[in-house]
């Protein structure tokens, strides 16, 4: 599937090479950025996610409002928020970012499928703070390239890895920032051990996130218990019947511990 979306991106590149003016994006845009930030008393913190559907479950929020799903994460406790804007397989739109960005206060993630630097062109002029990077998409030149790429537009590069190689290789580049993707790229099966079995791989110097799969309370203790920053949460928020009263669930996890 990664393979599948990464060839369908050459088309959207070659687009974006002849439609977009990267004197001009070069120029500024005025834009003020923000970063995300370890929380000081050490309590993991969310991402949470507008996303409308995915390839293998198809439509997974029928009532989908991108602006009101986004105004329900800040209220009720976000740290980020992550907007796919991948359109034809997960049925995300690039309006969604600009949108966003210009309605909350929180740090925008833009997750999409990157291959190629004018696709971070494109992501400075919608107005992300953040930039998804996909180190299975790339070689370590390739992701060099893109990363100092990201620095030099102000943006801050999440660089998502699956394995111990990749997050091996993420040590030697310069990001702050490592997600760990629970899902398996060979059967597509999400299991949050993954990230408990790979987390202390990564330093104190970096920020810490954890991708898919994480539903309840008890994953957030689990994973804060192994050193995680943020959890990056989207399914388990689109899919209930009020994602930020989910989204305050997930974020009472040490009060459920405790028996509170």
């Amino acid at each position: 599937m990664l393979k599948t979306i990464a060839e369908a991106k050459l088309k959207e590149v070659e687009r974006l090479r002849q439609s977009l003016d990267i004197a001009q994006v070069e120029a500024g845009d005025g834009v003020d950025r923000r970063n995300l930030s370890r929380n000081p008393g050490g309590k993991l913190q969310l991402i949470a996610e507008i996303k409308k559907a995915s390839p293998l479950k198809g439509l997974l929020c029928s009532q989908f409002s991108p602006l009101e799903m986004a105004r329900s994460y800040e209220t009720n406790g976000a740290a980020g928020i992550s907007v796919i804007t991948e359109e034809e397989f997960f049925d995300g739109r690039r309006e969604y970012l600009p949108l966003v960005k210009s309605r909350v206060k929180l740090p925008v993630l833009r997750k999409d499928f990157v291959i190629n630097e004018v696709q971070i062109y494109e992501s400075r002029q919608m107005g992300a703070d953040l930039l998804l990077l996909i180190a299975a998409l790339h070689d370590y030149d390739s992701l060099l390239a893109l990363l100092e790429k990201c620095s030099a537009l102000g943006m801050e590069p999440l660089l998502e890895t699956h394995g111990r190689d990749e997050i091996k290789m993420a040590l030697d580049l310069p990001v702050k920032i490592i997600g760990i993707n629970n899902r398996n790229l060979r059967d597509f099966s999400v299991d949050i051990r993954t990230s408990l079995d790979l987390l202390h791989l990564i330093p104190d110097s970096c920020l810490k996130v954890s991708e898919s799969g994480i539903r309840e309370a008890g994953d957030l203790l689990l994973l804060e218990s192994s050193g995680c920053d943020f959890a990056l949460v989207g399914e388990a928020l689109v899919t209930a019947p009020d994602p930020g009263a989910k989204l305050r669930e997930l974020l009472a996890y040490r009060q459920k511990e405790e028996g509170l």
